[in-house]
């Protein structure tokens, strides 16, 4: 058997690590050497060249039996199960949670910003590329979807984010006409990628490129002062449509091949329903938390889109790799 770290024990079958703390201090090192090794990530070049290691093991090292993120995906049909800890891959993760433990969950948090690769053998990949491919409506062929991450925001957003939301639902009261609590639902958002992060397991710090939008939501999440006037006022933009979303991600940035879509938590709440352009919004009117712009191809709305103006109504989830 491996004996990853302590060099001691043997490893507890099917994890890498002879128990938790192994496996965190473990990931906890790694990461440590990454970010002792990584160039100053303020220009693409830098990133491309990095050579640090990676916190945890590649997805590229694929258990027998399983291939990379087939289109449209295949759900599993066994697994390493129990699913492993994104944090410590030592222990099964607690019901609806990515991690096993709040000792695990605390850790991340004070790592934040933090991506943290899903791999292709999870359910959880399976769920996001499965909804990645099915919103895909153009009639080009569906791009495969290369890595999937989970992003690890800092303490202080996440709360913010789930007392936004906690208020909302306590004026909807959403939960019980059987909705998520604050009308919550999944949206896709596209936007500029100037360095490589995410496209290798060894390219996961934000850069510090001012028109690299994709490092900027990492490091301070989403802020409306920096979203420009749409065709609905100044706000946050989402779309259920994967493809529109792909609209406003542009050009692969210089050394690679690959293109990047966050998949996001948004706080919908009570909608006011739009069915043409009205940029002279400066958000919902009273008694509405975001507007929603219905498909209308008379008035040019090729699909969906779903805006917030309030900062604390979105948070990026998961990071998308796609080809």
């Amino acid at each position: 058997m491996d004996k990853k770290n302590c060099i001691s024990r043997p490893q507890n079958h099917p994890y890498e690590f002879c128990s938790k703390k192994c496996g965190q201090d473990y990931a906890r090192a790694r990461r440590a050497e990454a970010r002792a090794a990584s160039p100053a990530p303020s220009s693409p070049v830098s990133n491309q060249r990095f050579t640090g290691r990676s916190s945890r093991p590649s997805s590229d090292l694929l258990p027998a039996g399983y291939i990379r993120s087939p289109v449209p995906p295949v759900e599993p049909q066994h697994s390493r199960a129990p699913m492993e800890c994104l944090m410590c891959r030592t222990a099964p993760k607690m019901q609806g949670s990515q991690f096993c433990s709040d000792s695990c969950k605390k850790s991340a948090h004070k790592e934040a910003p933090l991506l943290l690769e899903v791999y292709s053998w999870d359910p959880k990949y399976y769920d996001i590329a499965k909804q990645f491919g099915t919103s895909w409506k153009e009639e080009i062929q569906i791009p495969p979807v290369i890595r999937i991450y989970k992003i690890v925001n800092s303490k202080k957003v996440e709360e913010a984010y789930e007392g936004y939301k906690k208020a909302v639902e306590k004026q909807g009261k959403f939960s019980t006409r059987g909705m998520a609590p604050g009308n919550e639902r999944r949206r896709w958002h596209g936007t500029v990628r100037k360095c490589n992060i995410g496209d290798s397991p060894q390219i996961l710090t934000p850069c510090n490129q001012p028109e690299c939008s994709v490092c900027s939501i990492l490091r301070t999440s989403y802020e409306v002062k920096r979203s420009t006037v749409g065709w609905f006022g100044k706000g946050i933009y989402t779309t259920a449509t994967s493809s529109g979303s792909n609209e406003y991600v542009g050009r692969t940035p210089p050394g690679s091949n690959y293109r990047a879509m966050f998949l996001n938590r948004v706080v919908v709440g009570n909608a006011y329903i739009v069915n043409q352009q009205q940029e002279s919004l400066k958000g919902p009117p009273k008694g509405f938390d975001s507007v929603v712009a219905n498909v209308n191809q008379s008035e040019g709305l090729a699909y969906d889109e779903l805006i917030v103006y309030k900062n604390e109504a979105i948070r990026a989830s998961w990071l998308v790799i796609y080809g």
